[in-house]
């Protein structure tokens, strides 16, 4: 039975320790919430107590426990109601310390979910505890429900883990700071997991703190459903149907969460410490020794050009100095989505393929990454084959079986790995592997420094929502080489370990659809040792790997 019903984010602005102010601002958001019919009501972050402290001590002046002022206000609004609502608040917790945590009641007042915030942004740093309860969900005549707390979302583990155990809905209480936490990260953590979002945050001004706004419903698509304008309060609403909760599909076939290779990942669980990573962190790099200019290069074969004109475009991209270059999907095949008639030609051709590239490479002391076909023991196995100026460096089996070419391809038998090269540590992703978050976090964990990956996108989120956040999640270059014939064409590009000023990739970068388009990008990779987004927020080593052990699990 597909379960229905309206979810409200409240757009407010909590009055720093004026907790019973924060009570009718509450109050006043859920009466409104009520009236568009809500069942389903979400209140930002800290709302108890407003965020900005003077100091350890002043937070823990104002914290309360969950059966405090605040939250008994809440149970209060959910008996008379008959709703339920979640809300950020600043928790003093029974072990005597302060967390920043979120709360769930049901109709009937009573605690039903309670999540204390992980990843905690600087200043939380300043006054909170990490938390200790893990990704706890909980089942509802709504469905499955579970919290997060606004940074959470911008490492990808946290909402993984609710989607691994799955979640249906993700409430997400939120101090936005910067529009891009709701306008990329948001739909981008609801596409990436197949889950329904229903983030709130604040809006106005905290002392030097700016909240623009940002409240939004987003689909399991990405697509935002409902969404309070910025700089305003307010409540917007949304009609929520709950899909089957044991599928988790993409728009073009597959799916999100049964085509994981869990056991592939084991290396999310690991302590920091332990990976490669870790001791790469410690080790020296001249930064003006460690520059490299990388290309994505939107040719291939295809129903108009040869291979002939695709290498010679390859070869164009080499006189401009280019060192690494990533390729587009099936590169040697006219079809953007070959069927094993076209594979069985692709394993068949590869060799000479190869040994074409090697020959460019060897001429201009370059790197490319082939994204090819090989034959193994009668299976045809898709492959990225890594080809330098002395041969093939090492290859990459295709991890994830593709939606489209599953019926005749094999995968492999291991997971990923890092190559070393003259030109920085290299990873690749053959197209469906780039779909899931969990194979740019190994390859990051395994030390890469430079992603490729060859695409043949599908539908424009793939270019929009997944390709920023493997950079700016793991602070390394990712080289989207995209085809021109697929579905969502061209529009290759590089992203930097910081990712872009905008969130608005095709408003910044407007895809390019042009066959031949070289997109070259001056790399330094000493920006790649740096995971640190914020002082005290390193995107790898900040990670409780302890609580990610569904990750590497077989469901």
């Amino acid at each position: 039975m597909t379960i229905t019903f309206n979810a409200a984010v409240i757009q407010t602005l909590a009055v720093l320790g004026d907790i019973e102010a924060n009570i009718a601002l509450a109050a006043a958001g859920v009466r409104e919430a009520v009236r568009q019919d809500a069942k389903l009501i979400v209140l930002p972050e800290c709302m108890n107590t407003g965020y900005l402290f003077d100091s350890a001590a002043h937070c823990r002046a104002l914290a309360e426990p969950v059966d405090g002022r605040y939250c008994r206000a809440l149970a209060a609004l959910c008996r008379e109601y008959n709703v339920f609502i979640a809300s950020g608040m600043t928790e003093k917790a029974e072990d005597g310390k302060i967390y920043n945590s979120g709360v769930l009641f049901n109709p009937a007042g009573n605690l039903i979910c309670h999540y204390q915030k992980q990843f905690l942004a600087t200043h939380d740093q300043n006054w909170f505890e990490v938390g200790v309860k893990g990704n706890p969900f909980v089942d509802t005549e709504l469905g499955r429900l579970g919290l997060l707390i606004c940074f959470d979302g911008r490492i990808p583990e946290i909402a993984r883990c609710l989607a691994a155990q799955k979640v249906d809905v993700v409430i997400d209480m939120a101090n936005f700071f910067a529009m891009d936490q709701a306008e990329m990260w948001v739909p981008a953590r609801a596409y990436e997991n197949g889950s329904w979002y229903v983030a709130a945050t604040k809006s106005g001004v905290e002392r030097s703190i700016y909240y623009p706004g940002g409240s939004m419903i987003v689909d399991p698509q990405g697509r935002v459903q409902a969404k309070v304008p910025y700089d305003v309060h307010g409540v917007a609403s949304a009609r929520i149907s709950l899909p089957d909760r044991d599928r988790k599909p993409w728009q073009f076939g597959g799916d999100k969460l049964t085509d994981r290779r869990p056991e592939t990942y084991a290396i999310i669980n690991q302590p920091f410490a332990t990976t490669p990573l870790a001791a790469l962190m410690g080790e020296a790099l001249i930064p003006e020794n460690s520059t490299v200019k990388l290309a994505a290069v939107q040719a291939h074969v295809s129903e108009s050009h040869t291979l002939d004109d695709a290498l010679e475009m390859i070869e164009h991209a080499a006189l401009l100095g280019i060192r690494v270059m990533a390729l587009p999907a099936w590169f040697a095949a006219p079809l953007w989505r070959p069927d094993a008639d076209n594979a069985a030609l692709l394993a068949r051709d590869s060799g000479a393929v190869i040994a074409r590239i090697a020959e460019l490479c060897r001429r201009y002391g370059t790197i490319i990454a082939l994204p090819t076909v090989e034959e193994r023991q009668g299976a045809l196995l898709p492959e990225m084959v890594l080809v330098g100026p002395r041969g093939v460096i090492g290859r990459q089996a295709q991890v994830h079986a593709n939606p489209g070419t599953r019926d005749w391809a094999a995968v492999a038998d291991g997971g990923f790995q890092v190559f070393e090269t003259d030109f920085g540590r290299l990873g690749l992703l053959n197209d469906y592997d780039g779909m899931f978050p969990e194979s740019s976090r190994v390859l990051a964990l395994l030390g890469a420094e430079i992603i490729l990956w060859s695409c043949a996108w599908r539908h424009p989120n793939q270019r929009n929502l997944l390709a920023v956040p493997k950079a700016e999640d793991n602070r390394v270059y990712v080289v989207c080489a995209n085809r021109c014939d697929a579905p969502a064409p061209g529009g290759s590009f590089i992203i930097p370990p910081a990712g872009f000023p905008s969130w608005d990739i095709d408003a910044l970068l407007p895809p390019n659809p042009r066959w031949g388009a070289v997109t070259p990008l001056y790399a330094n990779r000493a920006l790649t040792r740096q995971k640190e987004m914020i002082p005290g927020v390193n995107m790898l080593r900040n990670r409780l790997t302890d609580s990610y052990g569904i990750l590497s699990r077989q469901p």
